[in-house]
């Protein structure tokens, strides 16, 4: 297994990292001082994307919201230059700079920034990613804690002050700094992390389905962070997407800044225990499974993830997923194995070769004296 030395940067430098890469908002906090601002700007640049900082503390709602105007007749809310240069952009990052002390009704405003990515009537580009940078309440002017619902939109991450970075640098004025690139610091497949993450995710909550739904904290201060919601967890399956299978401290702030410091601890004790497969290790043959003695998680889990990872790809990747669901099902679990190939039958793109009519046969067999009974077939 990698170590925490094989990898560039800190833990918290590739949370940030995924983050952005994956476009869930990230909330930054640190005291005052340490260069954050200043940091992320250099950073986003070195990255190739275009910066544009806003100031919560001196907007108004409008500035986010948009002011009403006519337009050849119809009346439409209209869009600011900061919008157009980050949309005009080949990648852009959207820095909110003292988030936290911004006005309620600016607060509110930003609602649909962060969340839906309008502002006014124009959609920010899916190329453009949101960071928000806050001061602890105790340090900053006139700060407060993010509301609930604001809360929930973000990922939430500890300022960590890079000192070597700052010594190596500040004398001359870090003209000289060279931040690393996001493809250093994350997977290399993110879309086969993906479909590992969202299986052992789902199996998590299946097994555990409090961390699901749980009520929103009445506590204004945990309301304000981090806590399980299903947006926060289809946020933590794409932002652990980025990262590398085994970074694992980095993988911790991740679902800590996203669900909670107990909901993370208690997923990453279940994911130690369950030792799940890699469905892409088995998908193509690296991993051979024990399919009638294996544990009923592991097996939910695994067809989970085949199926996601061969609705991913294409023709040829479809086809071993294919496969490996056959196998299954053949080896006595069609009850494992039939709702995920069920996806995959309806979903077969062109161009797949190599399939037995077999395949659709056995499913109808397996599946003729069952609750299943349908119809799967190749189209």
């Amino acid at each position: 297994m990698a170590t925490i030395n094989t990898y560039p940067g800190s833990p918290f430098q590739r949370a940030l990292a995924a983050g952005v890469q994956a476009n869930v908002p990230v909330g930054v906090i640190g005291e005052p001082g340490q260069g954050k601002t200043a940091t992320m700007e250099s950073a986003t640049s070195g990255w190739g994307r275009h910066v544009e900082t806003v100031i919560g503390s001196n907007r108004e709602a409008t500035d986010f919201l948009g002011v009403m105007i006519e337009d050849e007749g119809a009346i439409k809310y209209s869009s600011f230059q900061w919008v157009k240069n980050l949309n005009d952009a080949a990648m852009g990052l959207l820095l909110l700079d003292e988030f936290n002390t911004s006005a309620p009704s600016t607060m509110k405003g930003m609602l649909r920034v962060v969340q839906e990515r309008y502002v006014g009537d124009t959609k920010l580009s899916d190329s453009v990613s949101i960071v928000a940078l806050m001061n602890p309440v105790e340090t900053a002017v006139d700060a407060y804690d993010l509301p609930a619902p604001m809360a929930n939109r973000m990922m939430h991450l500890k300022w960590v002050f890079d000192s070597k970075n700052w010594l190596e640098n500040v004398g001359t004025d870090f003209q000289a700094a060279a931040p690393l690139q996001l493809s250093e610091m994350l997977a290399a497949d993110p879309v086969a992390r993906k479909a590992a993450v969202s299986a052992a995710v789902t199996t998590f909550l299946k097994v555990n389905s409090k961390f699901l739904t749980p009520p929103v904290p009445t506590d204004p201060v945990k309301a304000g962070g981090a806590w399980p919601s299903p947006r926060a967890w289809t946020n933590v399956i794409n932002v652990l997407s980025q990262l590398d299978r085994y970074d694992e401290e980095a993988a911790f702030l991740v679902v800590e800044g996203l669900v909670g410091e107990g909901a993370a601890t208690e997923y990453f004790k279940w994911l130690a225990a369950a030792d799940l497969y890699d469905p892409a290790e088995v998908i193509d043959g690296t991993v051979q499974v024990n399919w009638k003695n294996e544990r009923a998680d592991r097996l939910f889990a695994l067809v989970q993830g085949v199926s996601a990872l061969g609705l991913s790809g294409d023709a040829e990747l479809w086809r071993k997923a294919a496969l490996v669901l056959a196998k299954c099902a053949e080896s006595g679990k069609p009850d494992v194995a039939f709702p995920s190939a069920q996806k995959l039958a309806n979903n077969m793109p062109k161009g797949v070769r190599g399939i037995p009519q077999s395949f659709a046969d056995a499913f109808m067999e397996l599946f003729s004296n069952t609750k299943y009974k349908v119809a799967v077939s190749a189209k």
